[in-house]
C-alpha cells in the first residue's frame, strides 16, 4: 500500500492528487518505459541487449556503418575492447563480421591483430623453448652441417626465444599482410569481391584473435590453424557478401596449392636421392 511521503498516512486506491489526511499534493507515479519495438524475423536493425557501448551493431552487413568494440577502446579502455572483441570474434564470428565496419582504415585491425598474434607467438616459443630445454636438441640429423646446426641451435635456445618476444610482432604484421593479399586475389579470381582489399585484411586481422589459444599447450598448435581457416570463411563471407561456399574456396586453394607444392618439392628430392644412389651403384 502507497503512503503518504508528509504524513506517512496510507493512501486510498486509486491514489488522488492530493492526501485526504494531510492534503499534500502527491506527484502522479512515473510512466513505465516503452518498449522496444518488435523487430521482424531476418531483421538486420540492431538489436537490444546487443554490444551497446558505443553503438555495437550485429546487423551493419559489413557495409561500414556499424561498430565493433575495439573500435571504441579510446573509451571503455584497451583491455576491456580486447576482451570483448576477442569473445565476439570467437563466440559469434557471424554476428561480429556481420557487423564489422569494412572501412576506416587499416591501422585499428592492425593493432589487433599484431597484439593477439604477438601473445599467441609468445605463448608458442616460451611453450617450445621449455620442451626443447627438457628433452634435448633435435638437430642430430644436420650433423654434416656444422653452421645449419649451430643456426638452428640458436634459434631453439632462449636466446632465440627472447629474439622472438622482441621481433615477433613485426612477423605477425608481415604475416598478416601477405595472408591477406593472397585470399583478396583468390577471391577476385572467383569473382567475390565486393567491399575492396580493406574487407579482406579486417578479416585476417579480427581472424588473428585464434592466437590466443596458443596459450594452451599442444593442443592450442593443433585446434589454431583450423579454427582460423574457419573464422577466415565465416568473416569473408559476411564482409564482402558472398557464399560460404565461395568463401571457403578463396580459402582452401592457397592451402592445397601450398600441400601440392611440399609434395612435388618432396618427390622431386626423393627422385634426385634416388637417381644418384643408382649413379654410385
Amino acid at each position: 500500500m502507497a503512503l503518504c511521503p508528509v504524513c506517512q498516512n496510507p493512501l486510498p486506491e486509486p491514489v488522488a492528487d492530493r492526501c485526504p489526511s494531510c492534503g499534500a499534493t502527491l506527484e502522479a507515479p512515473a510512466a513505465p518505459p516503452p518498449l522496444p519495438p518488435a523487430l521482424p524475423a531476418g531483421s538486420d536493425a540492431p538489436r537490444p541487449g546487443a554490444w551497446s557501448a558505443g553503438g555495437w551493431s550485429s546487423g551493419a552487413g559489413g557495409s561500414g556503418g556499424g561498430t565493433t568494440p575495439w573500435d571504441q577502446r579510446e573509451r571503455v579502455g584497451l583491455l576491456t575492447a580486447l576482451v570483448d572483441t576477442t569473445r565476439l570474434v570467437l563466440g559469434r564470428p557471424g554476428e561480429f563480421f556481420r557487423g564489422m565496419p569494412v572501412t576506416g582504415g587499416l591501422g585499428s585491425p592492425l593493432l589487433y591483430g599484431v597484439l593477439v598474434g604477438w601473445l599467441g607467438l609468445v605463448a608458442a616459443s616460451l611453450y617450445q623453448a621449455i620442451f626443447r630445454s627438457i628433452v634435448g636438441s633435435s638437430l642430430g640429423a644436420f650433423g654434416d652441417r656444422p653452421e645449419l646446426t649451430a643456426l638452428l641451435g640458436w634459434v631453439e635456445s632462449w636466446a632465440g626465444f627472447v629474439a622472438q618476444v622482441v621481433f615477433g610482432w613485426v612477423f605477425v604484421a608481415i604475416g598478416i599482410f601477405l595472408t591477406a593479399a593472397v585470399l583478396h586475389v583468390m577471391l577476385l579470381l572467383l569473382g567475390g569481391v565486393t567491399n575492396g582489399f580493406e574487407g579482406t585484411f579486417r578479416v585476417v586481422c579480427f581472424a588473428q584473435a585464434t592466437s590466443l589459444v596458443l596459450v594452451v599447450p599442444f593442443c592450442g598448435q593443433i585446434v589454431h590453424p583450423v579454427w582460423t581457416l574457419v573464422l577466415a570463411v565465416i568473416g569473408l563471407a559476411a564482409a564482402h557478401r558472398i557464399g560460404h561456399g565461395k568463401a571457403a574456396a578463396a580459402v582452401l586453394l592457397p592451402v592445397l596449392l601450398f600441400c601440392c607444392c611440399c609434395v612435388g618439392a618432396i618427390l622431386l628430392f626423393a627422385g634426385a636421392l634416388a637417381s644418384l644412389a643408382s649413379q654410385v651403384r
